[in-house]
């Protein structure tokens, strides 16, 4: 996403480019009963083969979130 924003210099006005350091990717994960669906691993490794940052979103029981974050950080 590209995002503009105005810059006064001299008197007259210039648009900015914000510069992307790299690829971010936000993944959802899905899961059943604590085990992540196999279309979620293949979209995070996806989107670490990309070389940027990546975050997952996991919703659910908290006794369940917790079990599914430590198997996507391996």
């Amino acid at each position: 996403m590209l995002r503009l924003r105005p810059i006064l210099n001299a008197g007259r006005l210039q648009r900015g480019y914000a510069s992307v350091t790299g690829p971010h990717a936000l993944v959802l994960l899905e899961h059943r009963a604590g085990v992540i669906e196999s279309g979620s691993l293949s979209a995070l490794t996806a989107a670490q083969q990309l070389g940027g940052q990546v975050t997952g979103l996991v919703v659910g029981a908290p006794d369940e979130v917790k079990g599914v974050v430590e198997k996507a950080k391996k």
